[in-house]
């Protein structure tokens, strides 16, 4: 395992020095695939978009928040919500690590049942790298819950291909125990 995390680290730093460090001020709007597995040999797959942001204050800190709305199998729909604080520092002219915290609240909805409210906590770390002026790496671990056994670590990283200095677009990927998603996304930078 420490090696694997050693050749992540290396990927991450050992890049050209023209590139900056990644800014955390952006809105983001991305549309996601997602199969879940409910357990007994079932998988539920789904499809919907997310809304998100993030900026910076202080010296290494920033807000986030995100909004989700995913559509399943048999009609159910999952409503997330998440809100937080973030702290960041370079490590690198082009790399730095961050840490978050934030407040979770997720709802579903199936025809003939009552919605079912959730609502907890996150917590994530993670390393973000524009690895050339043109692209930027990432990766992230996160640990989430809900209440009640829900709670889940997720693996997920991606890739943003500059456009402009103020545009990205980007694909990812998460995955844990049972939710695994993959996605596109688009990105807006402000304040640089």
């Amino acid at each position: 395992m420490s090696r694997y995390l050693a050749a992540i680290f290396a990927v991450f730093l050992a890049v050209p020095a023209m590139a900056q460090s990644p800014s955390y001020s952006f809105v983001q709007l991305g549309y996601q695939e997602v199969d879940l597995d409910v357990g007994g040999g079932l998988d539920v797959d789904g499809d919907g978009w997310a809304l998100g942001g993030s900026v910076e204050f202080g010296r290494n800190y920033y807000g986030y928040v995100s909004y989700s709305d995913t559509g399943f199998d048999f009609s159910v729909d999952l409503t997330q919500v998440q809100v937080g604080l973030g702290w960041f520092t370079d490590i690198s002219q082009n790399a730095s690590v961050f840490a978050r915290v934030g407040y979770l609240e997720a709802e579903v909805d199936a025809p003939g049942f009552n919605s079912v409210d959730e609502s907890g906590y996150g917590i994530g770390v993670g390393i973000r790298s524009n690895v050339t002026e043109l692209i930027e790496l990432y990766a992230q671990l996160a640990y989430s819950d809900l209440g009640d056994g829900a709670d889940g670590t997720e693996i997920g990283g991606g890739i943003f291909f500059n456009i402009t200095e103020t545009f990205a677009v980007g694909l990812g990927a998460a995955t844990d125990d049972d939710v695994t998603s993959y996605g596109v996304n688009a990105r807006l930078y402000f304040g640089n």
